[in-house]
């Protein structure tokens, strides 16, 4: 059951486009992620959703409802800013409740309900703490615990977690989406952190200069781009520029010739290098130092640059007019050093063509 239907939903700023035609059915119950690099209007589209901005043309519609021209405080929806946004002289209670004690709840339920919430975000001994004492994982606890307070239908995260560290931001990924799923709240969520958005989201909108360019699961967007921006923005990849003649054969730009899987007539390409890109991850580019009977996906190199960060290795490969990242382990590959010759095998079916980055 689909509860969020956004249709042509635009903001446009003078004669510049935030949000330009914006189409999204959001399922019910569902963790999604709008991800995307800094300006490509996911933050826009989110006030839009909350009511915070008003949409130039376009609709929103939640549960059947109109609500494009109704006010932020009709909508019965929750928010976290990126600012978090807590009331620093009041208790971690008292900001709890202040959104119970602005519907005028009966004090013993807004004392029964903050118990319940406090208890849900694992603070139950710090209910007469001031928020300026907490740290921030605990702040940002209780800010999820306030935008849900009042049991809204809808949930909107606006990059909650970026100004925590590494360590805590990967923790606090976890607690939100246990939290979320633990409630079953319809739940959106803005980042720029691809990671983020793999680790937390059942779909995810990738945004680009105010349009979508995919929508799908997390794996799905991964595996399966379908543009060099996605393809780019969603983890490492080898994107590297091709020439098609036809055959299941393309041409890098050593000169080699590679069989794909993908069929290059799928990409809608013309044979030209501009509009289509061959996509490999890193994970998926095989290195040996010795092979018997290299195929013709096999490709000679030399081991140009090594990122060891312990548990594992990336690989910088220089070939013959290109350069390659191969993801590896010390098990997998205990003697690999700079300056080594090697093969980089890249199966068929991990190549993808995909169309290539376009001006817009």
């Amino acid at each position: 059951m689909t509860h969020l239907t956004l249709q042509a939903v635009t903001k446009r700023f003078n004669a510049a486009y935030a949000v330009d035609h914006v189409d999204l059915a959001v399922p019910d119950g569902k963790l999604v992620c709008f991800l995307g690099p800094s300006g490509c209007g996911k933050t826009t589209l989110l006030r839009i959703i909350a009511g915070l901005e008003t949409a130039t043309s376009g609709t929103v519609a939640f549960a059947g409802r109109d609500l494009t021209h109704v006010p932020a405080n009709q909508r019965d929806f929750g928010m976290v800013f990126q600012s978090l946004a807590l009331f620093p002289h009041m208790t971690v209670a008292q900001n709890i409740a202040y959104p119970l004690r602005l519907r005028r709840v009966a004090k013993h339920a807004q004392a029964a309900r903050v118990a319940e919430l406090l208890d849900l975000i694992q603070l139950p001994h710090m209910a007469d703490r001031p928020v300026s004492r907490l740290s921030g994982g605990q702040r940002q606890r209780v800010a999820i615990a306030r935008a849900i307070a009042s049991s809204p239908k809808l949930l909107l995260l606006d990059e909650p977690l970026s100004a925590l560290d590494a360590k805590l931001r990967e923790a606090m990924q976890v607690e939100i989406r246990l939290l979320q799923q633990r409630l079953g709240i319809t739940t959106i969520m803005v980042t720029h952190d691809q990671r983020e958005a793999m680790t937390m989201a059942d779909e995810i909108v990738v945004m680009e200069k105010g349009r979508i360019a995919q929508v799908g699961k997390p794996l799905d967007i991964y595996r399966n781009p379908v543009s060099e921006f996605v393809a780019d923005f969603i983890g490492l990849g080898n994107i590297l520029p091709v020439t098609l003649d036809g055959t299941d054969r393309i041409g890098l730009p050593g000169g080699q010739r590679i069989v794909v899987d993908s069929a290059p007539r799928a990409t809608g390409a013309t044979g030209a290098s501009g509009d289509v890109r061959l996509l490999i991850r890193p994970e998926d580019v095989s290195m040996r130092a010795v092979m018997a009977n290299p195929g013709p996906n096999v490709l000679a190199g030399k081991v140009a640059f090594i990122r060891d960060v312990g548990s594992s290795l990336e690989a910088t490969i220089d070939c013959a007019g290109f350069t390659l990242t191969a993801a590896t382990t010390p098990r997998e590959t205990p003697d690999l050093r700079i300056g080594m010759p090697i093969f980089a095998e890249l199966p068929p079916h991990a190549c993808k063509l995909i169309a290539a980055r376009t001006a817009h």
